[in-house]
Order: structure tokens, then C-alpha cells, then sequence
């Protein structure tokens, strides 16, 4: 009785071995589908770690399709979720970095330059008021020289400072008149 105990024991961990080196195969063959970061991996791997193309898919509905580098989103990707937005560029350790398009799910977007996640750099948003603004973007806000194209018409060119005109502009009417001068939080001084 001893000695068959011994040798189920025996086969139990023998087959538990198997499957685990049936794993480690599969990922050092350079493709695989397992559950990882509570989504499902499916692509490359270089010494166990995502690299080259592959797609993640997490359980709440969100999906990224494109290049991995030492197990990170590196390289050109799409990243989509579920309420309908959708980024499409370039990634860096996981963040969105370098040149891309941000579509938002209330209709909005914007076009241009990321840094670490958020726009900064040069670019063009619209928004879902029918306002668009190009121009220059600080760590995810407006900040510095630009133009806004408001929905009634109306046009700001200068400086901008968390979103508003802040600094040298001039605000344009749709009849032609304009405002110009020093703006401070929205408002012309004086």
C-alpha cells in the first residue's frame, strides 16, 4: 500500500513537471496566450516578457494591439476601450509618447505630441463644444502660444495659461472686431 502511494506521488509530481516545462516551451517558442495583468496576453515574448507584436486584452473591455519591448508597450500601438475611446501612436515604457491621436468617447480628439501619458508639445484638439484649439500643449493642458476657434465664431491668437488666454492675444468677433492687449485668466486687463 506504502509503495503505491509512493509511486502516485511519484507520477502526480512527474506530470505537474511536464506541464510546467510544456509552458515554459510555449513562451520560449516565442508565442503564447495565458492570463497576465488581469487580461489575456497574446503575442511575442523574448525571456519571458512581452516583446515584439502582441495584443492584451483586459477583462474590462479595454485592448491593446502592438509592439512590446522588454515587456512593456513600446514602439506603435492602438489602445481602445470600451466606452469608445481610442489612442493610436506611438508608446514609450507603457505611456503614451511621441506623435499619436487621442479620440475621446464624448466625440472630442486630439492630434499631436504626448509626453509620459499626456498631450505636450504641438497639437490640435477638438472638443465636443465645437471649439478647436492648435497649438502648444504643457504636461496635458493648454499652456503657450496658440488659437482657438470657439463655436459662436469667435478666434483667440496668443498666449494661453491652463487653458485660457493668459498673456499677449487677440480675440477676433465673426463681425471683425477685435480686442487686443494683455489677458489674464480669460480676460482682457484694463
Amino acid at each position: 500500500m506504502k509503495l503505491k502511494l509512493n509511486l502516485y506521488l511519484v507520477l502526480f509530481i512527474y506530470s505537474f513537471y511536464l506541464n510546467a516545462q510544456v509552458n515554459v516551451m510555449d513562451q520560449a517558442m516565442g508565442s503564447t496566450v495565458g492570463e497576465v495583468d488581469k487580461g489575456e496576453y497574446e503575442g511575442e515574448y523574448l525571456d519571458n516578457q512581452y516583446h515584439g507584436k502582441g495584443k492584451l486584452t483586459f477583462k474590462d473591455g479595454r485592448v491593446y494591439e502592438g509592439e512590446f519591448k522588454n515587456g512593456l508597450r513600446n514602439g506603435n500601438g492602438t489602445f481602445t476601450t470600451s466606452n469608445g475611446e481610442k489612442y493610436e501612436g506611438e508608446w514609450k515604457d507603457n505611456y503614451k509618447h511621441g506623435k499619436g491621436v487621442q479620440d475621446f468617447s464624448d466625440g472630442g480628439n486630439y492630434i499631436g505630441e504626448f509626453q509620459y501619458g499626456k498631450p505636450h508639445g504641438q497639437g490640435s484638439m477638438s472638443f465636443n463644444s465645437g471649439d478647436k484649439y492648435d497649438g502648444q500643449f504643457v504636461n496635458g493642458a493648454i499652456n503657450g502660444q496658440g488659437k482657438m476657434v470657439y463655436k459662436n465664431g469667435d478666434e483667440y491668437v496668443g498666449k494661453f495659461k491652463n487653458w485660457r488666454p493668459h498673456g499677449q492675444g487677440t480675440l477676433t468677433s465673426p463681425d471683425g472686431t477685435k480686442r487686443s492687449g494683455e489677458w489674464k485668466k480669460g480676460k482682457l486687463k484694463g
